[in-house]
């Protein structure tokens, strides 16, 4: 309708105003016009014009109306559909945002657990940027060299190398290289401890990429080995110490094998030589010497035994009395002279004696002494085929230190300090050129050791050695020693223990005739106790016993409980033991337990005499 209108306009409005087509369209729309007709041209025109306009407004205000009302609803549709986007741009957002702030608390979350993983973990970690700066490490990698996380500067730490051990100077270079090659790099570094000693770290070490194979850096792990290194290193000297402690059994028991056998095969063999009756007395006697020799190395094969566990348990005692060192060396003389004759070697000995009379008395003890010395010169004599031995003495500062030279096979520098081990030579095992123990040198140096003093050894192979050994210089007063040896010579001369009762228990037929030959002048009654049974029967059946005489070594004897015994019967006689190998402390516990004295064997005349007077003669 509005279209027609329009273009009926416009062809109004396009033709002349008056005319009789016009006034017949303006009549077919508006009936009322041909009542009009009659008006003038000029009113008519004006009137067709105004109305020919307001029929273009009014069609034009329709299609406005019109088009503005689709567009209101195509507005109201695209703002209904803006709002319904909104809203859900809004939810999505909603969305994204509670899914980012999920992420960063899990986020967190796993940094923290990771930051604790890390500041908990025992092994270091650091993680190296490409250029090798660090930059991150847990604390522990601080803790293992000894710093202080919060304190000291990181890099100054890790990548110092003055904190490497020289025979890790390489480091640096061959974990760039290994990384660079393969990737990763293995290795055990030494690293200088805060407090100066050295730490071992097992050190691994990784490259990090991103997923497009672009390097971010090193991850580094280190754990702290120093005490597997320590274990392991004492596993292997205990190994070792185990393995040359067998080496050693199977060497001691060659050697005491042959030790033993061969002066007890010269024993029974000059025994068996004593049976035969064609003998004349000067063989017998010359097979009395021979057994006399052999039965005095034996004995001295089992001293050295015996005193060497003595020295290795600390259970000797250095009984310090006045001796006379001119008198020690006198002895030294005599013995090494013996010794020399009977190697039957061309060797000249010669000894210097420094000390005047009025002053070679000294509080030592002259038993340990004298074994020093035999020891020391056994030495010389065994390992100098030809030559000559020397014994020196001086008094250095307040010391007395004695020199033994030979010319000797030597020693070797590297083997200067093995000589002094037991059981050892330079030569050992089965090719050995030189008899012996191998235990001399390591008694004397004990020996000398629990006397205060030093002993050490300068040598080279193929020139000989000096042994020099030294004790301390404590001089006793003349007068006082000359009245102390008068009293002991009284004391084992012209015994009379005339209605004395002495009981001896021992059940070794040798020992008793032993002390019945010892005693026999004595005028003492010897008592004869085989059992524990019998000496208590004995103990009681007699009125009066003024010594028992017990020998610990008796079969079935009860160990300590037979000074029990013995106390129950009677608490007031005096009881002596004696014993193969006493230290200190079994000493100890025999005199608690009751006994009133100790005697080691082998106890000589003069021993045995001396202890048998100190309880006789105070009656």
């Amino acid at each position: 309708m509005f279209q027609h209108y329009l273009i009926l306009a416009e062809d109004l409005l396009d033709k002349p105003v008056v005319t009789p087509e016009a006034t017949a369209a303006l009549s077919g729309v508006l009936p009322f016009f041909k009542s009009l007709e009659e008006l003038p041209s000029d009113v008519l025109q004006l009137l067709l014009t105004i109305v020919s306009a307001f029929i273009i407004l009014v069609t034009l205000t329709f299609i406005f109306l019109r088009k503005r009302r689709k567009m209101n609803i195509e507005l109201k549709l695209k703002t209904q559909e803006a709002e319904h986007a909104n809203r859900n741009l809004e939810k999505l957002n909603k969305e994204l945002l509670e899914q980012k702030e999920r992420i960063a608390r899990e986020l967190a979350n796993s940094e923290m657990l990771y930051s604790i993983m890390l500041d908990s973990a025992d092994d270091g970690i650091i993680f190296y940027n490409t250029d090798w700066s660090v930059k991150f490490a847990n604390p522990a990698i601080y803790s293992i060299v000894g710093f202080d996380h919060k304190k000291e500067r990181l890099f100054d730490i890790i990548n110092d190398r003055e904190l490497l051990h020289p025979d890790n100077s390489d480091f640096h270079t061959e974990r760039s290289k290994a990384i660079n090659q393969k990737g990763f790099f293995e290795t055990e570094i030494k690293v200088r401890h805060k407090n100066g000693k050295y730490v071992v770290l097992s050190t691994k070490m990784v490259e990090v990429k991103d997923e497009s194979g672009s390097a971010l850096g090193v991850l580094s792990i280190s754990r702290d080995i120093t005490s597997l290194k320590d274990t392991q290193n004492e596993l292997r000297i205990a190994k070792e110490k185990a393995e040359e402690s067998n080496r050693l059994k199977s060497t001691f028991l060659a050697n005491i094998s042959h030790e033993i056998r061969t002066p007890l095969n010269s024993i029974v063999g000059f025994a068996n030589l004593l049976n035969d009756s064609n003998a004349s007395a000067d063989m017998r006697e010359e097979y009395v010497e021979y057994l006399n020799q052999n039965t005095e190395k034996l004995l001295q094969v089992i001293t050295d035994i015996i005193d060497l566990s003595k020295l290795e348990n600390n259970e000797i005692d250095i009984c310090y009395n006045p001796v006379r060192i001119n008198s020690i060396l006198s002895y030294v003389e005599e013995y090494t002279s013996k010794l020399i004759e009977r190697s039957g070697k061309d060797i000249s000995f010669t000894i210097e004696k420094v000390f005047p009379d009025d002053r070679d008395i000294v509080y030592s003890d002259d038993l340990w002494l004298k074994r020093v010395f035999r020891h020391l010169l056994d030495n010389a004599v065994k390992f100098t085929r030809a030559g000559e031995i020397e014994l020196k003495s001086a008094l250095v500062g307040s010391s007395i230190m004695f020199t033994i030279r030979d010319t000797g096979i030597g020693i070797s520098k590297k083997n200067l300090k093995l000589i002094f081990e037991q059981f050892r030579q330079e030569e050992d095992g089965h090719h050995r050129s030189f008899e012996g123990l191998g235990v001399g040198l390591t008694m004397a140096s004990k020996v000398v050791e629990n006397m205060d003093g030093y002993l050490w050894v300068e040598s080279e192979k193929g020139k000989g050695s000096e042994f020099f050994f030294t004790i301390p210089y404590r001089p006793v007063d003349l007068n006082a020693f000359r009245e102390a040896e008068k009293q002991s010579d009284e004391l084992l001369t012209n015994k009379d223990w005339s209605g004395k009762a002495i009981l001896v228990a021992d059940d070794n037929i040798d020992t008793l005739r032993y002390l019945n030959r010892v005693l026999a002048g004595t005028g003492i009654n010897i008592i004869h106790a085989r059992s524990k049974p019998e000496i208590t029967d004995i103990l009681q059946d007699k009125d009066t016993i003024d010594l028992v005489l017990l020998n610990m070594q008796m079969t079935e004897l009860g160990g300590l409980e037979v000074f029990t015994v013995i106390r129950e019967i009677d608490p007031a006689v005096p009881l002596v033991a004696r014993n193969a190998s006493v230290g200190k402390k079994e000493k100890d516990d025999i005199l608690k337990a009751g006994c009133t004295a100790c005697l080691v064997k082998p106890v000589s005349n003069e021993q045995l005499l001396s202890v048998i007077s100190g309880f006789l003669d105070s009656d």
